[in-house]
């Protein structure tokens, strides 16, 4: 033992309390006891004898050793300074070198296990340790010691041990090294829940780099305690080790080189229906599989620019055959909330696929969009419209990116709003066709690439995408495959015709609406271009359209309709 004078710790050991403190029993005073002796001759046999009474009770009140007790004292004592006590600090104090100190790193390790003490901050090299609320807690009321309970928790109260180190690592109270052993101990501590099974399943604790792993804990964090789908990367470079080279992180980031990239846990982020490479986020496997024993964070429903609103959406009379109203009848009823949510639920139990493709083919002006919007409406679901033109990008793979990321804007729309929206592709023709066999440019090459995409997320969607389009003829049979609903959208027959006649000109008599439905083989487009020029010039004219004006409407739409449609069936 070295010869002392003043102690490390600044106190002066011959300078004695006057009171009565000798004569105390409690926590605190042990403790203060242990401090000043041990500091004052160091720790050897004898003093060890002359404290023992105080060691038992601070051994017997936290359930620690003999050591543990000394070490707890000396970091009470130093609990006010900014960064606590370091281990050369608490070498001094036991009277020992740095190296005989070594045999008491595991009473440093009791320590932090029970939550008695905490890993502060620390600078260079040295780990700093201060007292937990906790410990200070039990020593002011005099009582036993409750350790923070790390072990044996339900789901929620692991996120909850979560949020508790997030917000130490945020407030400088323990470094990115202590985060991440802190994390890593309550998985370890508690192999009974699914997602601690999952990290140690995936190969993560023991591949993946340290930072990588804190990157990835906090993604999950801030998914089930914030709802976030994705965290910015300059966020998560504050979780960077203190012998990482930061420039080579994001680099190798950005080039998707990462070990949390490669193994599939981690993705870049969704903005605006766009690859976000300024963020980062947990893939969809994770998602999907990490997560099913923990309550997340309720999300705001997703709306978006392209999302119309099923509250916005005026009722409009619509007139089918028969055969196509009796199969527009059978998905009216499948997207019924009820029957939906009911179908899936079935689905998922014989372990099909829950998601409903269907596709709604024919001439044009038949129908078909109005039918899905009808459908949303009647059925209270929005409806996100996919623009191919606004996601199509001259620029070599963003197409791609822009695909994913509206189906990735639709798959969070399904999670958090209470009835999953119609995913709708309208005039799709060129989207569903045959994919090329010779291709000869970078364009066929992107279109390839873009129905590929599209045939992977129809296979996984768990929604409802609905397509429209004019001919079939030309439809990928990968695509066809993939369209549980296929609802053929004739020319309205004469009857039908007739009633879309009354409902498009106000005032027509059934007669002559019968006499234009039978001479005019229109679909109900046609027929709604009509009415609306015969509406003009009523409000210019202030007369109602005769017979003879609608028939002369009729030829000039006549003139515009020489084409010959191909009906194309399954």
């Amino acid at each position: 033992m070295r010869p002392r004078t003043k102690n490390s710790l600044g106190q002066n050991p011959n300078k004695q309390y006057d009171g009565d403190e000798q004569l105390q029993m409690t926590l605190a005073a042990c403790l203060n006891r242990i401090y000043k002796t041990v500091s004052r001759e160091g720790l050897s046999k004898e003093t060890a004898t002359d404290i023992a009474g105080d060691i038992r009770m601070v051994r017997e009140r936290f359930a620690i050793s003999n050591k543990s007790a000394v070490l707890l004292a000396a970091i009470l004592e130093r609990n006010g300074c900014c960064n606590g006590i370091d281990e050369e600090d608490l070498a001094m104090y036991i009277g020992c070198t740095n190296i005989e100190f070594i045999s008491f790193h595991e009473g440093i390790k009791e320590l932090c296990s029970i939550n008695a003490i905490a890993v502060s901050n620390h600078h260079g090299r040295n780990r700093c340790y201060c007292m937990t609320r906790e410990a200070i807690m039990a020593i002011e009321s005099d009582g036993e010691f409750v350790p923070r309970k790390i072990t044996n928790l339900n789901s929620d109260e692991l996120f909850s041990q979560f949020r508790f180190e997030v917000a130490a690592v945020r407030r400088g109270d323990i470094d990115n090294d202590i985060f991440l052993e802190n994390i890593e101990n309550l998985i370890n501590g508690n192999p009974q829940l699914e997602f601690c099974r999952k990290v140690k399943d995936s190969g993560l604790m023991e591949s993946f780099p340290a930072t990588e792993r804190r990157f990835i804990y906090y993604l999950c964090h801030r998914y089930v305690s914030n709802s976030d789908q994705s965290v910015e990367i300059e966020t998560l470079m504050n979780l960077t080790g203190y012998m990482d080279d930061d420039a080579k992180l994001k680099r190798f980031i950005s080039l998707e080189k990462t070990a949390m990239q490669a193994g599939g846990m981690v993705v870049f982020g969704i903005e605006n229906g766009f690859v976000d490479n300024g963020s980062l986020s947990l893939s969809d496997e994770v998602k999907s599989t990490f997560f099913n024993e923990v309550e997340l964070a309720a999300e705001p429903e997703k709306k978006h620019r392209d999302l119309v609103c099923c509250e916005t959406i005026k009722a409009k009379d619509l007139f089918f055959n028969r055969h196509e109203t009796e199969q527009i009848g059978r998905l009216d009823s499948l997207l019924a909330d009820d029957n939906f949510k009911g179908v899936q639920a079935r689905l998922e139990e014989m372990g099909m696929r829950k998601g409903f493709n269907a596709i709604l083919w024919g001439a044009p002006g038949t129908g078909k969009t109005a039918c899905v919007y009808e459908l949303a409406r009647k059925t209270g679901r929005d409806i996100f419209c996919i623009d191919m033109s606004k996601l199509k990008s001259k620029w070599v793979g963003d197409s791609e990116k822009a695909v994913k990321g509206a189906f990735q804007i639709y798959k969070d729309m399904v999670r958090t709003n209470a009835k999953a929206p119609i995913m709708l592709f309208n005039e799709a023709d060129a989207i569903f066709s045959k994919r090329f066999e010779n291709i000869s440019d970078s364009v066929d090459q992107m279109m390839n690439a873009i129905q590929n995409i599209i045939l992977q997320e129809m296979e996984n969607i768990e929604g409802i995408l609905i397509a429209t389009t004019n001919l079939v003829g030309n439809l990928d049979p990968a695509f066809e495959r993939r369209f549980i609903f296929k609802i053929k959208f004739e020319k309205p027959e004469v009857e039908v015709r007739s009633r879309i006649w009354k409902s498009m000109v106000s005032g027509l008599s059934e007669e002559d609406a019968d006499r234009l439905a039978g001479a005019y083989d229109f679909a109900g487009g046609n027929i709604e271009n009509i009415s609306r020029k015969s509406t003009i010039d009523y409000v210019l004219t202030g007369e109602r359209p005769s017979y003879e004006s609608l028939v002369k409407y009729c030829q000039e739409e006549s003139l515009g309709d020489k084409r010959q449609m191909t009906h194309i069936g399954y």
